[in-house]
């Protein structure tokens, strides 16, 4: 069901956007409800009221973009027309058997879920633990970012990255991919090389089938300018645990040693590092490894405390006042910050499963932003110099988090950097800082020649010249093709979906 709000001001979850929309509409399952309704029936009824959104969009000659958690701290997701929340989408579907491509491996068939657009992280993890039946196995998804505040296509469409050293960052797990973008029917997405579904499926959901790689890889982190994402096809895992040792201080010596020796990362799961830029040669290591399902452990605790309307939660009001303070330097409110991170935002001497382990919500105090960006492994000890350097340049206060990648193949995927990629992250003060540090780190990164990439989600615009300089031209080219081709060449239909993000790269035609 289409419920249209009108006129209203809007943020995003980190009050790092503020939007005065023309209409922000609401759009649910609940034209497909009742005791006999099939999966089938929700998805088709999804589609429509997209759809027809979109079509009123082009002739009105009105920007549209799908919003589902709010999480992204750029302006990947804004418009300045419709907004259409999508968070009421959250139907999971299991596959019928008929459905499957002849040439789709039986023992993934279990393990494949259709998500709908809306469905949260943490609501995906809840239902994939907990089978409601008995031909159901408990699963796990592949990977997931520290957060679960985001809902599955806001994750991917932005790259979200996790550490799953040895897998992949988020997109890695999905396999197809259904589109509205107001064309004649909504479109059924997957690669040349990996059949999943049949005819059959595809004509229950009223689609048209593509399979096509260089069009999947490009809608699959495509931040919402192919259309509206109403549907993922993931591929899980059966449920596991990660277990983490206690952490581990390790020198800048013996952490590039480590990240340089492929030995290390056989039976990790997750990989990440954390250090205070103002400490000389203190590096803490977060190394997780995949362990099999057993009952008995203690649930752990949730990592973050959801703040209040404020911004405030219990544990961090003080570094919220601490931060503020002028007089007050970058280094002693890095010192006080980094004790509470590592008392209170790192896994150490656990035991749990994703979905219990990965639980962030609300993580970012308002009034302040998460920059990240990404790096080869094999700069890593080089980037780690450079923000030291700027870090006590600017007198910031950060605790930067380094998580290790394995590429993906996504177009403009910012975690395919080989042979591995690392993604620094750290909060930063939402201000003229802000843009000012990120223009010296990219200075700093050309002239040690470190190719790096930004992610999507958190960074300020990114330019043409940027953006070539970060995938190359021929994933430039791809990329632009792919919408092209998936718009039949309608420019009309495709300025539904533009926006500044676009059009500041260049991608908006």
């Amino acid at each position: 069901m289409i419920r249209r709000n009108g006129a209203k001001t809007w943020k995003n979850i980190h009050v790092t956007t503020k939007l005065e929309l023309e209409d922000l509409i609401d759009v649910d399952n609940s034209n497909a409800q009742g005791h006999s309704v099939s999966n089938y029936e929700i998805l088709n009824q999804t589609s429509d009221d997209i759809n027809s959104l979109i079509k009123e969009a082009k002739l009105n000659n009105k920007h549209i973009r799908a919003i589902g958690a709010a999480w992204a701290l750029s302006k990947v997701q804004t418009t300045e027309n419709w907004l259409i929340n999508t968070k009421l989408l959250n139907k999971c579907i299991e596959v019928e058997s008929d459905c499957f491509h002849v040439d789709y491996p039986t023992d993934k068939k279990p393990l494949l879920v259709i998500a709908q657009c809306g469905v949260s992280v943490a609501e995906l993890n809840v239902y994939l633990e907990l089978p409601k039946s008995a031909n159901q196995i408990a699963r796990s998804l592949k990977t997931t970012g520290i957060g679960a505040g985001q809902t599955i296509v806001g994750a991917v469409s932005g790259n979200t990255h996790g550490a799953a050293v040895n897998f992949g960052a988020v997109p890695d797990f999905v396999v197809a991919i259904q589109l509205c973008n107001g064309t004649d029917s909504p479109i059924w997405i997957e690669r040349s090389d990996y059949h999943v579904m049949n005819q059959v499926f595809v004509d229950r959901v009223n689609s048209k089938l593509i399979q096509n790689s260089d069009i999947f890889n490009a809608v699959l982190v495509g931040f919402g300018a192919f259309g509206v994402i109403t549907a993922f096809a993931i591929e899980t895992e059966p449920l596991y645990q990660l277990t983490f040792p206690k952490i581990e201080e390790v020198s800048q010596n013996k952490l590039g040693s480590l990240l340089g020796s492929p030995d290390f990362y056989s039976g990790l799961h997750h990989l990440e590092f954390v250090f205070n830029p103002y400490e000389d040669d203190s590096f803490y290591l977060i190394a997780g490894t995949k362990v099999k399902y057993e009952t008995g452990h203690p649930i752990p605790a949730p990592l973050w405390i959801i703040t209040n309307k404020l911004g405030y939660a219990p544990g961090d009001w003080t570094t919220k006042i601490l931060l503020k303070l002028p007089f007050v330097s970058g280094k002693f409110k890095s010192n006080v910050q980094f004790k509470e991170y590592l008392k209170n935002a790192v896994l150490s001497n656990v035991r749990g499963t994703s979905g219990q382990l990965y639980t962030a919500t609300i993580t970012y105090l308002e009034g302040y932003n998460e920059t990240a960006f990404a790096v080869s492994i094999d700069d890593a000890i080089t980037t780690i110099s450079i923000l030291k350097q700027i870090t006590r340049a600017m007198k910031l206060p950060l605790v930067i988090q380094a998580r290790v990648v394995k590429p993906g193949k996504a177009t403009f995927g910012f975690t395919n950097l080989l042979p591995k990629a690392v993604v620094f992250e750290f909060g930063i003060v939402n201000d003229s800082t802000y843009p000012e540090f990120e223009q010296m780190l990219i200075d700093q990164l050309r002239n040690a020649n470190v190719k790096y990439t930004l992610h999507w989600s958190k960074n300020s615009l990114v330019s043409r010249e940027r953006l070539v300089e970060m995938y190359g031209q021929t994933n430039v080219d791809i990329w632009k093709n792919s919408r092209n081709t998936l718009f039949n060449n309608d420019t009309e239909l495709m300025r539904v979906f533009n926006n500044i993000h676009l059009e500041e790269a260049e991608l908006d035609m």
